[in-house]
């Protein structure tokens, strides 16, 4: 009988150790730009604005338990690119992924553009992490792809690591999207559901 109970005290032990001690996902959003540092801005919509707002709005999305998604920045101020480097990597994140929204002066350009660096120590993982977000992505939105670009960002970052360029403000269906309330939900519900 005290065989059993000390067999069943080390089951029970051994039981809530392992879920106590469970690790959560990490998720890292680094919201680009911040301070005076605004990014694209067109018809008075600032890039650094827009890129906060879905961010919060992915954030608000989440309810899995397991999963904590942190942000770069929780508000408007400056974060140089080495700050942002050194606090996404004491994280230890499962994956990071930079949000931004891009600009070109050929208005036909829209959809989505998706980078990784085959400079970074984990290109493979950043490959594969992009590759599933862009994806899922895909089936919503116009994509153009997943390209290398040696960012610093991309190169240092420690974790499997995308940039996403979110659309063009300089399209102008892209920019409705962007813009409208409906339109950053929207990008936000379809990244969450890459991501979770």
């Amino acid at each position: 009988m005290r065989n059993n109970l000390r067999i069943f005290g080390l089951i029970f032990l051994l039981f809530t150790f392992s879920f106590s001690h469970a690790r959560e996902k990490i998720i890292v959003i680094d919201v680009g730009h911040g301070g005076n540092d605004n990014g694209f801005s067109i018809d008075g919509f600032i890039e650094k604005d827009l890129v906060f707002e879905i961010a919060l709005q992915i954030v608000a999305l989440n309810t899995e338990e397991d999963v904590k998604i942190i942000l770069t920045r929780e508000g408007d101020y400056p974060m140089s690119l080495k700050d942002r480097v050194d606090h996404i990597n004491s994280l230890n994140a499962d994956y990071v992924i930079s949000l931004h929204i891009n600009s070109n002066e050929d208005v036909s350009v829209n959809g989505f553009d998706f980078f990784v660096s085959a400079k970074n120590a984990v290109s493979e993982k950043s490959n594969a992490l992009a590759q599933r977000i862009e994806k899922t992505i895909a089936s919503e939105f116009s994509s153009n792809g997943i390209k290398n670009a040696n960012l610093f960002l991309l190169k240092n970052v420690s974790n499997p690591v995308t940039l996403i360029e979110m659309g063009y403000l300089s399209n102008p269906k892209d920019f409705a999207l962007l813009t409208s309330v409906a339109g950053q939900n929207k990008i936000a519900e379809v990244i969450y559901n890459s991501i979770k």
